[in-house]
């Protein structure tokens, strides 16, 4: 160390003996000087193989934009320059290089002088650092030859290159699977159903090869379509109808961005604007509802609304999560490793993280009132009659109020008016630090808007001329910018309070505060288990709040009596802290703030009836002596009761409407973007601004700042050599089992090569070019092709040459997801409703599930009636607490984006598909519908069952056991009678033998559980 500090001294001895350079020759000293020092000394670890802290100094542009820690050099400042600090050894932490010998004196004095000069870099084409990688997925998207083959073997391109492979290979193609399994295959995988045995029959008679493009037309026309592929995308999406977490609160209005993304593929709506809508809706010209809605699909992060936790920590985790599904899903990039440190494989440097990041830490959530179908009508129709009852009322009130003007001037004899009542205060200032933009109204209120934190902290400062007050009063207050016209900002329009403190200060001397005690409350309603107490009790977990089930929104009131008169004689500084810590949004939405150098328990008369007594009779106005009447009346038995209902009906309008769908949009004040030192947001490192790793093709914004929807088109630009890639074989996944990159999850430097490269990229280039990003063209392509076609038995001749099946010589086989596992016990028995769309569903859920949930919190209403039946497509996912039948069956946690699906065949699926209430309930119908049959007799019935769930007939071997299965069914159940009604529960059918219909139910219970029906070959 002590060497390099002599070294760095004796530069600056040679920079003070040279004659200072031209500064126009300035960048062409860098070529001469300055970048062979780097290229001898720096490259191997900072070029472009590897980037060490981020930086790269093979190239000026990036040597320009710096490292992870920002720019490295400040123009004419060596010594300030991180780039000279290191190099000169000037703190032992950035000393560089690391090993080797330091910098000699020359080279030193050369960067000095260089950098004294104004550290000028020629310019670089492009502006940014051309960053290589002979990795094959960040090569261009080429559209290869279509291979030559010596057998004739389908008339699709996709064919041609599969089967060059297996001639190299000397391996054969599978034969067509026979016509009902391909029927059968082509509606699990386009629509997720089973087929109807009329279809598979008709296209047997008739399996021409117009007939099976006819029959794909179809399915991909079907309204399904959209279902079955609309759930992939789910995955992907993170989709959950609740925050997570702990309290992991409901989301209610989460489907509508489910049936946004179902409707969008039924439309085939082209992928590139699929992508554009859901990162960058919101950022369109003129954007449509729809368009916003679709930016629903980065609301479906985890938001955490405990207590006690820290708002910009949540914040900056759904930020991070963003960015880290942004990659994986549109490019499969591994982005998340780069949140720590520049990503040890890719070429992702952290800064380049970062930068990525601040397209979303620019993005604020949005909460849209979207009407359905009828709500407007209906709250129109509501606040019609809701208004002439109020009018109806109000006259009947105006006819009565003359003859209460007799006892008046009698009962304000008879009371004392106070002197000084509640003063209602102008705020000099207010603040929220939760990003709430508050303001004033006409009436000294303040009024919320904007962000709304999990949690939030409101200051207000007041300044008082009076002497010895003694109280202070804070109204909440409704309004019709607020949910459910508020008062609080919560979904409810509720709020906790969970502290207020009062602090004083000398007009003159700010900073002398005293905290002012407060000795007792009293409010005008209190929630039960959030009395008026708890908000200054020194507890952030407790509150006032004013939730009654009936009345919440409606002006309520609290006041707190100090234990000592407060105040200075030059004037006071009130400071008001209003701390709202319970989390999930429960801040105050509107509120105004009174002080009184009156003890609060002598104030008895509202304000404005304290006003009108004040006021001399002979000046009262028409409107004063109107509410000394209305005040007066309470005493009257006559004008009580209409006066009461006037009230209750102004206290309670017609709720506004509360749908509304879940949306991104632009923070109109985004924080400055810095890189976190080892990914801790406590950390905050260099400022960085939005762009794109430099590995990939160059981001071109529209205007000077780029935003989420440069970033969208960025993405599809056919330039981009990851997202067609990435889409194509997400596709051929699903359609084959696996991906022609197997990696699905990740096509970065460590994910496997492709099966057949050539292949992926004619399909990614077909993709763009030919079906113009459209997700139905592709997907027919492929499953018109006879690869897609071939039988998916097992071959002796490749069991060792290619057990994994990676040369694509046959279909495979695997067992349907597990919402289809639902969907077809639901479909085959008859009982599946299968509307398309519309709120999430609560089927039956086993005893005890619901209460795993922390302190009780996850409720399962059970849906009534067809509800129940519903695709498992909408099952209402709870994140905490998941639909156990789902878990089961590999269903992901909707934690965070699950690229690729997991398979297994478990004990605990068998036993669920034994014992569910839905699968037994589903063997229960079928075997009911079976009984049905006219005329049915065992063999009848036990065909018709089998071709309901398989799609074919039984072969002889297999209906011979099903009858046989019949028949010993019925004798044991003509011995347990009672065990047989037990057996079918709601099901047992009229004027049936119960044996006959338990036989049945058997029946239908063990062909569902043969791994066949469960299996798309």
């Amino acid at each position: 160390m002590i060497a390099r500090i002599c070294t760095a001294t004796a530069a600056l001895a040679l920079l003070a003996a040279t004659a200072p350079p031209n500064p126009a020759s300035a960048s062409e000293t860098y070529a001469r000087e300055i970048a062979p020092i780097f290229a001898r000394a720096c490259v191997s670890c900072h070029g472009p193989e590897q980037q060490k802290a981020g930086l790269r100094l093979d190239s000026p542009a990036a040597l320009a934009i710096g490292g992870d820690s920002g720019p490295p050099l400040r123009a004419g400042d060596p010594a300030g320059s991180l780039l000279y600090q290191a190099v000169a050894g000037l703190h032992e932490s950035l000393a560089m290089p690391p090993k080797g010998d330091p910098l000699t004196t020359e080279d030193l004095a050369a960067i000095q002088r260089w950098i004294e000069a104004g550290a000028q870099l020629p310019e670089e084409e492009g502006g940014r650092p051309a960053v290589q990688s002979d990795h094959w997925s960040f090569q261009p998207v080429t559209r290869p030859e279509i291979p030559e083959t010596t057998v004739g073997w389908g008339d699709s391109p996709i064919d041609a290159f599969i089967l060059k492979r297996l001639e190299a290979a000397g391996v054969a193609p599978s034969p067509q699977a026979d016509p009902k399994t391909l029927v059968r295959r082509l509606y699990l995988d386009l629509v997720g159903l089973p087929p109807d045995p009329q279809v598979a029959d008709a296209f047997a008679e008739n399996p021409a090869p117009a007939a099976y493009e006819k029959l794909v037309d179809s399915l991909l026309a079907s309204p399904h379509f959209g279902e079955r592929w609309g759930r992939h995308w789910l995955d992907l999406a993170r989709y959950a109808d609740s925050d997570g977490y702990e309290k992991d609160s409901p989301r209610p209005y989460a489907w509508r961005y489910r049936d946004w993304v179902i409707n969008a593929i039924n439309e085939d709506l082209p992928y590139d604007q699929f992508v554009i809508h859901q990162l960058a809706g919101d950022l369109l010209p003129g954007a449509t509802l729809a368009q916003r809605a679709a930016t629903g699909f980065h609301r479906n992060t985890l938001t955490n609304r405990e207590g006690g936790i820290d708002p910009e920590e949540d914040r900056v985790k759904q930020a991070v999560d963003r960015t880290n599904t942004t990659g994986a899903v549109f490019m499969g990039l591994t982005m998340a490793c780069a949140q720590c440190h520049t990503h040890k494989y890719d070429p992702i440097t952290q800064r380049e993280y970062f930068g990525m990041y601040a397209f979303f830490d620019a993005a604020m959530e949005e909460n849209i009132p979207a009407p359905l179908p009828g709500e407007e009508e209906a709250h129109a129709a509501a606040v019609a009659d809701h208004e002439a009852k109020v009018a109806a009322k109000q006259a009947e009130l105006d006819a009565y109020r003359p003859s209460l003007l007799g006892g008046l001037a009698e009962w304000e004899a008879a009371i004392a008016v106070p002197e000084d009542g509640w003063n209602i205060q102008d705020p000099v200032t207010f603040s929220s630090i939760g990003g709430a933009a508050l303001e004033e109204l006409d009436d000294r209120s303040i009024l919320a808007s904007g962000e709304n934190g999990v949690t939030d902290t409101y200051t207000v400062v007041l300044r008082s001329g009076d002497i010895g007050v003694r109280g202070l009063r804070l109204e909440v207050l409704t309004h019709n910018s607020l949910t459910f016209n508020g008062p609080g900002r919560a979904h409810n329009g509720n709020f906790v309070l969970s502290e207020i403190t009062v602090n004083a200060a000398p007009a003159g001397r700010p900073h002398s505060t005293e905290n002012i005690k407060i000795a007792r409350a009293k409010a005008t309603f209190e929630q039960e288990g959030y009395p008026i107490e708890a908000a200054f009790d020194g507890d952030p977990v407790t509150g006032w709040a004013i939730l009654d089930g009936r009345n919440t929104n409606q002006n309520r009131s609290a006041e707190f009596t100090f234990e000592s008169p407060a105040g200075f004689d030059r004037g006071t500084i009130f400071t008001i802290t209003l701390d709202q810590r319970y989390g999930e949004m429960y801040n105050l939405g509107r509120f105004r703030i009174a002080l009184t150098t009156n003890d609060p328990e002598n104030i008895l008369y509202p304000d404005d009836v304290v006003a009108a007594l004040q006021t001399p009779a002979a000046d009262r106005s028409a409107e004063q002596i109107k509410t000394l009447l209305d005040y007066h009346g309470q005493n009257d038995e006559t004008y009580v009761k209409p006066a009461g209902e006037l009230r209750d009906l102004q206290n309670n309008p017609p709720k506004p409407i509360p749908s509304i769908v879940m949306a991104i949009a632009r923070n109109p004040n985004p924080p400055v973007t810095r890189v976190h030192n080892r990914g801790d947001f406590l950390q905050p490192g260099a400022v960085v601004g939005p762009h794109t790793p430099a590995v990939l093709h160059p981001l071109q914004p529209r205007g000077e700042s780029p935003d989420r929807l440069d970033l969208a088109r960025w993405i599809v630009d056919p330039a981009n050599p990851l997202t067609a890639r990435v889409a194509v074989n997400r596709v051929w996944e699903h359609l084959f089992g696996d991906g022609l990159a197997r990696t699905s999850e990740d096509f970065g430097t460590r994910t496997e090569d492709p099966t057949h490269p050539e292949l992926l990229d004619w399909l990614a280039a077909s993709f763009i070019e030919d079906h113009h990003w459209s997700r139905k063209s592709l997907i027919k392509a492929i499953v018109m092709s006879a690869a897609y076609r071939q039988s998916s038995h097992i071959r002796e001749d490749l069991f060792d040459r290619d057990p994994a099946n990676r040369l694509i010589a046959r279909q495979n086989r695997f067992r349907v997801e597990a919402e289809i596992t639902r969907d077809l016990f639901l479909a085959a028995s008859g009982l599946l409703v299968d509307d398309i769309g519309g709120p999430s569903v609560r089927p039956p859920l086993p005893e005890g599930v619901a209460n795993l949930g922390y302190a009780n919190s996850v409720k399962w209403p059970e849906s009534e009636g067809p509800d129940k039946y519903r695709r498992g497509l909408y099952i209402f996912f709870q994140r905490t607490v998941a639909y156990p039948m789902l878990v089961a069956f590999d269903c992901p946690d909707s934690n965070e984006a699950k690229l690729s699906r997991n398979r297994s065949n478990t004990p605990l699926q068998a036993l669920t598909l034994l014992n569910d209430p839905v699968f037994v309930e589903a063997a229960q119908a079928l075997g009911t519908r079976l009984l049905e049959l006219p005329a049915g007799t065992g063999p009848e019935r036990a065909r018709e069952a089998f071709r309901l769930c398989m799609g074919r007939d039984p072969i002889d071997r297999e209906l011979d056991l099903l009858v046989k299965l019949i028949a010993e069914q019925e004798a044991l159940f003509k011995q347990y009678p009672e065990e047989a009604k037990t057996l079918l529960g709601d099901y047992l059918p009229e004027n049936m033998p119960p044996e006959k219909a338990a036989a049945h139910m058997i029946l239908a219970r063990s062909i569902m559980n043969l791994d066949e029906f469960l299996t798309r070959e």
